[in-house]
């Protein structure tokens, strides 16, 4: 298929951070103008691209067509032929986030890249060097954000180290979000998210398809394991949409990487005793649905993800469930809009059909082969509260005419609040209380995109038992 297939025009990749990119897309997307599935991210801006030259802008309201046209030039930008683009960014930050939500905010406290981008025919290049002061994690020289991709007919096959952000949530994403740094992984995509042409499959909608097989290369209790994730979303009404979500941790040093122990991943023969011995258990699994809907007509929308991580007495139907729900207001005024939201979520599993029963302790993100857990240089890959967690909180985006961006984000949550002390824990091995404000401004200029913020962060319990409260801040600069 990639040698036969006929040149395609190259597109860059959306990444998940951009607060400003997230409004204008689902602005355009829950008036009906777009129908492009928008909760697998990184989305393709050739799929986004299609979707705007479908628009008609005459009769947009000013807050639409604002959105309009700066999605319009993002795009010309993103999908621009033959021409080498430099790039730098660079950040500090004091108190960086150990709790991410979407928005691009500083892992560390100081940090400077630089790279290029280029495409031409089929094939697109994004090199990225960063180098930290300081690392948390060590690791001071990074290729995050690095990728070549090869477009063949309407598939992207990519690799590199691409963020990823699978769900509808806005402070967090249970299964995959850019909590952690990305993984180096080899992905395939769908290019184009247009619906089946036949009438059996039509009631699909728009949908869109990625899977990818990333190395987890950080020092872990099982080195060198894999991570395998599946994601298809689908939109079969107007302003509704739905994913289905599957990874796995599987491979790795003493454990089976063979094509039988892939396919017992896949089939989810993963159960010890019941339908695999010991010695061939694949590895960590966690799958679920989520779903977004935006009723036509009215300023909100709600959404949910239900995900599970274990299956009921080696059956394939989910016994334990993690649990994530919102709901959205958005209005504006003139060419202003804005959005605001409230979001929970539990990280400790529940039994149930759909997780309404009793809670199962040390469960989420950990796994008895693999007891690094379902986390990468020492922060989860889903949600960033890690397991055993409850979290509440109040976001709202504001963007102005001129494209000014500014958000506002409350948070409370309850970490590790069940089971036994857990050393491997990413926040706390004891239960602890934090609380998190933080107001952030975005702004565009012709030397680049300036993004700052400003907080207060408390914490009870855990090593900080007579509390601590710090100010928090991060300024960010990259070119456009």
């Amino acid at each position: 298929m990639l040698l036969l297939a006929s040149p395609a025009a190259a597109g860059h990749f959306a990444a998940p951070g951009d607060l400003r990119l997230r409004h204008d897309l689902e602005l355009l997307g829950d008036a009906g103008l777009i129908t492009v599935p928008l909760t697998s991210w990184p989305l393709g801006w050739h799929d986004i691209s299609a979707a705007l030259a479908a628009v008609d802008p005459l009769p947009l309201g000013a807050a639409e067509l604002a959105a309009y046209g700066r999605l319009k030039r993002a795009a010309r930008t993103a999908l621009s032929h033959g021409e080498l683009r430099p790039a730098a960014t660079a950040s500090l930050a004091a108190e960086p986030r150990r709790v991410r939500a979407f928005e691009d905010a500083p892992r560390d406290e100081a940090q400077a890249s630089a790279g290029l981008s280029w495409a031409s025919g089929r094939f697109a290049l994004r090199l990225r060097a960063t180098l930290v002061v300081d690392a948390g994690d060590g690791d001071e020289l990074r290729a995050d954000g690095s990728y070549l991709a090869l477009h063949a007919g309407n598939w992207v096959l990519t690799t590199g180290w691409q963020e990823r952000w699978w769900g509808p949530g806005r402070d967090g994403s249970l299964i995959l979000s850019n909590n952690a740094r990305p993984l180096p992984a080899i992905a395939l995509q769908r290019r184009r998210s247009h619906g089946f042409e036949s009438r059996w499959l039509r009631w699909i909608g728009p949908w869109t398809l990625t899977a990818f097989v990333g190395r987890l290369d950080d020092t872990r209790s099982v080195d060198d394991a894999n991570l395998f994730g599946l994601r298809a979303a689908f939109k079969p009404l107007p302003g509704l949409e739905i994913g289905l979500s599957r990874a796995a941790q599987w491979c790795g040093d003493g454990r089976p990487c063979d094509a039988a122990a892939f396919a017992d991943m896949l089939l989810g023969n993963d159960n010890r005793g019941v339908n695999v011995s010991a010695d061939d258990e694949p590895g960590n699994q966690l799958g679920g649905i989520d779903l977004r809907w935006a009723p036509r007509g009215a300023p909100a929308a709600v959404y949910a993800q239900w995900i599970g991580e274990d299956t009921r007495r080696g059956g394939p139907e989910i016994g334990s469930w993690l649990r994530l729900a919102g709901i959205e207001y958005r209005g504006a005024s003139g060419a202003t809009a804005y959005r605001m939201h409230l979001e929970v979520a539990e990280t400790s599993c529940r039994d149930g059909g759909l997780g309404f029963s009793g809670l199962v302790a040390d469960c989420a993100y950990e796994h008895s082969l693999y007891r690094s857990g379902y986390r990468y240089r020492g922060r989860p890959l889903g949600h960033g509260i890690d397991g055993d967690g409850l979290s509440f909180s109040f976001g709202a985006t504001l963007v102005q005419s001129a494209g000014h961006a500014w958000s506002v984000l409350l948070r409370r949550m309850d970490v590790n609040r069940a089971g036994q002390p857990d050393v491997r824990h990413s926040l706390s091995p004891l239960p602890q209380d934090r609380l998190d404000a933080q107001v952030s401004h975005q702004r565009s200029f012709a030397a680049g995109t300036v993004r700052a913020g400003i907080g207060y962060r408390r914490i009870d319990g855990g090593p900080a038992a007579a509390g601590d409260s710090d100010v928090t801040g991060f300024i960010q600069w990259s070119t456009q």
